[in-house]
């Protein structure tokens, strides 16, 4: 059973972590509640390790951390919470108050401390009041995330499901507190052991919705979209001025021939202006995508082509005009013109264009 359990939660401890890792150093994930939800996982690892050095060890530091470092587990996914359901997602420092029992509990273990004797109950009842916090937090249903527009649904069914996931962890200590009373080892809790599997069937199911980019979790990237909008946000002069500089850069250099194209991360660094900056001008001064811009360029310079070189073959004059394949070149061509190239070649050298 000793070897079972800490088998688990080592397991659970790597999937905690890869998750932890994702969320914390993910490019794509600046924002707050991200990485606070990346710290809840980091802390659920780091909880899962101490109870493998405890099972397997019987590692006298890991007895005191484990217990102080529960009382962090609440505050940490209520911080989380707020983060998703304030519209501001202001976070203010007095709210780090909800860590002090943690810290309080440290100092009570390193001077022995009468306060150790009320452990159990002070993380059943930590667990208890963040648990009934969160709850109310969600009364208000999806409504009371209409600050993320179309995510709203998603993001209330996740908060729902880590309310669970707490609500599993508190009975499974109160289970463990009343095993304890009744002197039964932690070793042999069925109760443990329930939990243990909860949380990792929980962890690998959270871990496939993340690598299949699931709903579920996804919409977190829209709140990163939301932060480089306002970021990179220009205005109507500053949008036109910004589209007339790629515009001229386009021409002046023939970007759209370049071999592979250019990317908008390319673009950026040319320009020295931020890639999304770009981005948002194309889309609100042309009407269009980046590359669909590109495109038209190409599009462009395949009826120039068509028209001043008609004996130019047709693979020639797909690299030339900058696409990489015939059919990709044929489908632009089409979509911009409604013509075929030679259909186009055709009436425009009969119209003596």
């Amino acid at each position: 059973m000793v070897l079972l359990l800490s088998q688990l939660y080592f397991l659970s401890a790597i999937l905690c972590a890869l998750a932890a890792t994702g969320l914390l150093l993910s490019p794509g994930l600046r924002v707050r509640s991200a990485r606070l939800l990346g710290i809840n996982y980091a802390l659920y690892s780091f909880q899962q390790l101490l109870a493998v050095a405890i099972l397997t060890f019987s590692w006298m530091p890991a007895v005191i951390l484990r217990p102080s470092f529960a009382l962090a587990l609440g505050p940490m996914l209520y911080f989380y919470c707020i983060s998703v359901t304030r519209p501001d997602n202001h976070f203010s420092r007095w709210n780090l108050l909800h860590l002090l029992p943690t810290l309080l509990l440290l100092i009570g273990f390193a001077f022995d401390l009468a306060l150790v004797r009320w452990t159990d109950t002070t993380i059943v009842t930590s667990f208890t009041c963040y648990f009934l916090i969160i709850v109310r937090l969600l009364l208000s249903g999806p409504s009371g995330l209409k600050h993320l527009g179309p995510h709203s649904g998603v993001a209330y069914r996740w908060l729902l499901i880590l309310a669970g996931m707490l609500l599993v962890n508190l009975m499974v200590e109160v289970g463990a507190w009343l095993e304890s009373g009744a002197d039964k080892p932690a070793s042999d809790s069925q109760v443990i052991l329930f939990g243990v599997l909860a949380f990792l069937v929980f962890n690998l199911l959270a871990l496939g919705l993340a690598l299949t980019r699931a709903p579920l979790v996804e919409w977190m990237h829209a709140l990163q979209e939301k932060r480089l909008t306002r970021k990179n946000s220009l205005d109507d002069a500053e949008t036109e001025q910004l589209f007339a500089r790629w515009q001229a850069l386009v021409i002046e250099r023939a970007l759209y021939k370049r071999e592979g194209g250019v990317t908008l991360e390319q673009a950026g660094r040319i320009m020295g202006t931020p890639a999304r900056q770009i981005s948002i001008a194309v889309n609100q001064i042309y009407g269009g995508s980046f590359s669909q811009y590109l495109n038209d360029c190409r599009v462009k310079e395949a009826q120039r082509l068509l028209v001043e070189q008609p004996d130019l073959s047709i693979t020639l004059l797909t690299l030339e005009a900058g696409f990489t394949t015939k059919t990709n070149f044929t489908k632009e061509f089409q979509r911009v013109t409604g013509l075929s190239p030679g259909e186009y070649q055709k009436r425009a050298l009969s119209d003596g264009f």
